[in-house]
């Protein structure tokens, strides 16, 4: 019995419980974007361009004006440095009067760069009303959505034929737009609550199309409404028509550019940077000092003494060997450097045992024949080597002090 019990109180509660959620909670749908994902995440005309191949047209993504599009294409330019290099406004005009059918944001209309033949001008909109509050706005799926009326002035059909009216969603025009002075009626227009916020002009055999709520060719707007439907009119959609978006103004980075274009003189250029910066490193010396040699081999003597005849000639190795002469006798001999001329012959020839009137001979600056220029070198190395054995002598066995 007492089981029973507990599964009726228990069962009891659990109803009482759901009954109570029930009574009072209340259960609404929200609405969530999904985050675009692939191409629709970086091209925020993907929308756009597949409702054209969709209805059969040819679409074209484009970096830049280079070149124009081909005659009777359309032409969705939105890139705000279009013309950055010059000629590209008469470029543009010529297109057009040709047959090309242009379709531009709001920004673009009274530019400097169109405005002496943009048959296109712009107003501010009149302020709009503030939102509805309470139930009445609940009930509205975006304070953005409104009535828009298509007219149009032209025998081509157009997607819901003139004066048709239809909803449309996303964020409005803040300009209102018509002819300009002295301008005819446009060939198609769409009337919104506030003014025309799109219309196309005849310029030449083409045409010139502004939309307002520019937005409404994003990804995001397209699908709300009528805004596909709008779209399709202002763009002319229709199967075979060729399409081209240029977005912005793109172009190669300049160092790719360059490799490109001239990678030779790249190449050269960097081996010239490296080789610069490869001298102007500091040096290290060895990691340890080279052994002493005190003497020269036969070898190198005979080139070192072949080269310094080529490049100073005999009389120069002449002078650099009395002048090491006179640098041995200045560290031998006691009074060398105040003694004269003569005197220092005399106290080099006392030391070295040579004899005094052939040294003198030998120290004499003047123009010799290749036999006496050999004997005068060889006495005058011979009295520089006995002085530095002197030396060496001296200072392993100095004088006693007194």
């Amino acid at each position: 019995m007492n089981h029973w019990i507990v599964r009726v109180a228990t069962a009891f509660l659990m109803f009482s419980i759901v009954g109570l959620l029930v009574w009072t909670t209340e259960w609404v749908d929200e609405e969530h974007a999904t985050p675009a994902q692939g191409e629709a995440a970086t091209n925020r005309f993907y929308a756009t361009q597949a409702l054209l191949r969709e209805l059969g047209a040819h679409v074209e993504k484009r970096s830049g004006l280079e070149a124009m599009p081909p005659k009777d294409a359309h032409l969705v330019l939105t890139s705000s440095q279009w013309n950055l290099f010059p000629g590209r406004e008469q470029m543009l005009l010529d297109w057009v009067e040709g047959g090309g059918q242009l379709i531009i944001p709001p920004g673009m209309v009274g530019h400097a760069s169109v405005e002496d033949w943009m048959p296109i001008a712009g107003e501010l909109a009149p302020r709009q009303a503030h939102a509805p509050s309470g139930i009445a706005q609940k009930l509205l799926k975006d304070w953005n959505c409104r009535s828009v009326t298509e007219h149009r002035n032209t025998p081509v059909a157009q997607p819901g034929g003139a004066g048709v009216s239809y909803e449309v969603c996303g964020i409005r025009s803040h300009r209102v737009y018509g002819p300009a002075a002295d301008q005819s009626p446009p060939t198609w227009s769409m009337q919104g609550p506030n003014g025309m916020e799109a219309l196309r002009m005849q310029v030449g055999l083409g045409s010139v199309t502004v939309v307002g709520a520019w937005g409404l060719l994003g990804n995001s707007d397209l699908f709300l409404e009528g805004s596909a439907r709008l779209v399709s009119a202002a763009l002319q959609a229709r199967p075979g028509a060729a399409y081209w978006f240029v977005v912005e103004e793109a172009r190669e980075p300049l160092l790719s550019w360059l490799w490109d274009e001239a990678w030779p003189a790249c190449g050269l250029t960097l081996l010239a940077v490296a080789l610069a910066l490869w001298r102007a490193v500091p040096r290290f010396g060895a990691m340890a000092l080279p052994a002493r040699v005190d003497r020269r081999s036969m070898a190198e003597q005979v080139r070192g003494t072949g080269r310094f005849l080529h490049w100073h000639g005999a009389s120069a190795l002449h002078a650099a060997q009395v002048r090491a002469l006179n640098e041995a006798a200045q560290h031998a001999l006691r009074g060398f450097a105040q003694a004269g001329g003569p005197r220092r012959t005399s106290l080099v020839a006392e030391a070295t045992g040579l004899d005094v009137a052939a040294l003198a001979r030998a120290l004499i600056d003047r123009t010799r024949v290749p036999a006496v220029m050999a004997h005068d070198l060889e006495l005058l190395e011979t009295a520089r080597r006995r002085l530095l054995v002197r030396v060496a002598t001296h200072r392993q066995n100095p004088p006693a002090s007194t």
